[in-house]
């Protein structure tokens, strides 16, 4: 939990988002295989996880920084949210101050973000699910702490355990939050492509009376490692 930022204060207004056929062709794959693709993209770790009905979320990270429970930046924030982005709130993992609730929620949707991470605690859930704004977060809490900063925002951060850079993809469901670095969304999405590719041959084959067993060639794994299978 860090009280102290190096570009604490710092407002970024011009960062490179990863284009938008690219976001849209991530936003295609469940983050199951994107986790599963063995490429360089970051999976939060609990307990950040779905608060809200909504969970497809797919699109280019605007990041702030806070002192832990502090407000004030993760509200500012909305006036550098545009159409397709994901606001990224690293918020030191305190779950015992919410850090923004259904007033961040409606002007959010009204600038057309597509969801909400928050590495700490939200309030307000009925009014954010009544903005129709997918959220996750540590938990909720109905109390803030303080309005005083400071914090930055667009700068690296660090949510769930992974870094996060303004303008990577966030990819969340209801399995969970992925994060794929704007430079290697390119090498992601052939991993991933793959993944796909076997899972509907898995697929194809259990379909055709095949065990799941044998569709995906467990016992020749398990025999590659050298485990002794019953005869």
């Amino acid at each position: 939990m860090s009280k102290q930022h190096p570009h604490q204060g710092s407002i970024v207004t011009d960062i490179i988002r990863t284009p938008a056929d690219q976001v849209e062709r991530v936003g295609g794959y469940p983050t199951t295989q994107l986790a599963d693709c063995g490429g360089p993209v970051g999976v939060l770790a609990p307990p950040v996880r779905a608060l809200s009905s909504a969970t497809e979320v797919c699109g280019t990270a605007v990041t702030v920084w806070v002192r832990p429970g502090d407000i004030m930046y993760a509200l500012k924030a909305t006036d550098y949210v545009g159409e397709g982005d994901v606001l990224v709130v690293d918020g030191g993992g305190r779950e015992d101050a919410a850090l923004l609730g259904d007033f961040v929620a409606r002007e959010l949707a009204r600038r057309g973000c597509r969801g909400i991470i928050v590495d700490g605690a939200v309030r307000d859930l009925e009014g954010i699910e009544a903005a129709g704004m997918p959220v996750f977060a540590r938990g909720t809490h109905p109390a803030t702490a303080s309005n005083t900063g400071p914090g930055a925002i667009n700068v690296p951060v660090s949510v769930g355990g992974v870094p996060v850079q303004p303008g990577d993809v966030v990819r969340a469901d209801s399995s969970g939050v992925v994060v794929v670095p704007e430079e290697h969304v390119t090498e992601v999405l052939k991993l991933t492509g793959a993944v796909a590719e076997k899972e509907s041959a898995w697929h194809g084959a259990m379909e055709r009376g095949q065990s799941m067993v044998e569709a995906t060639g467990l016992d020749q794994l398990i025999a590659r490692h050298g485990y002794d299978l019953p005869r």
